[in-house]
């Protein structure tokens, strides 16, 4: 098992405030007194949306695809929530709550993109993706602010912080790894790391200001 915190030194951008918001009435309706984007979410020098997991060590290992699927949300504008973690080969929902359109235009390098349409509240649509990439960038072309990031790798040893920045991964097999942190405006950080049979491996990893 290995349990840790990803940390957040320094001070963080200020929010960015959406300024094309008011091009759609119903995004508007959504924000009333406006929207401002943190690029950053820390909280007590902890980090949220740090995508974690296992980058080195697994090659030599098969694992079960998950029968259910790992779901993205379009609410208020926004995608929710913003870094998603998924298997290669796991069904990726992607639903829409607002009463407007979307649209949802992934970007991988290593499988085929995908670009459609939701154009109602409750329109939803899967794809997978075959190839382990981190990240694969998602993007709203109808609303240029909304942004999402997809980490998609072979096994299930991944997991996305909340603003405690804590992490946990259960269940790891013995050995050797290269455990690496992702975040999408601060980059990656990696980190050497045994784990032990029977035994928990505490680790930390530390971002600094962009």
């Amino acid at each position: 098992m290995i349990n840790g915190y990803v940390h957040f030194i320094g001070s963080a951008p200020a929010p960015r405030p959406v300024t094309q918001i008011a091009s759609d009435p119903a995004c508007v309706a959504a924000h009333p007194n406006g929207l401002e984007i943190r690029d950053v979410r820390e909280q007590d020098g902890q980090l949220a949306d740090a995508f974690v997991y296992i980058a080195r060590g697994l090659e030599d290992r098969v694992f079960a695809v998950p029968t259910s699927p790992a779901i993205v949300d379009q609410a208020e504008c926004m995608y929710r929530p913003a870094v998603v973690g998924a298997q290669v080969g796991q069904e990726i929902l992607f639903e829409n709550s607002d009463d407007t359109l979307h649209n949802v235009h992934g970007e991988p390098t290593k499988s085929p993109a995908w670009n459609f349409g939701l154009g109602v509240k409750g329109a939803h649509r899967s794809i997978t993706i075959d190839h382990a990439e981190v990240p694969v960038a998602v993007r709203c072309d109808v609303h240029p602010w909304m942004r999402g990031s997809l980490g998609v790798v072979p096994h299930p040893y991944y997991v996305v912080t909340s603003t405690t920045g804590l992490f946990f991964l259960g269940e790891v097999p013995a050995g050797h790894y290269t455990l690496a942190a992702w975040h999408p405006t601060l980059g990656t950080r990696e980190l050497e790391i045994d784990v032990a049979p029977g035994r928990v491996t505490d680790v930390e990893l530390t971002f600094g200001s962009p």
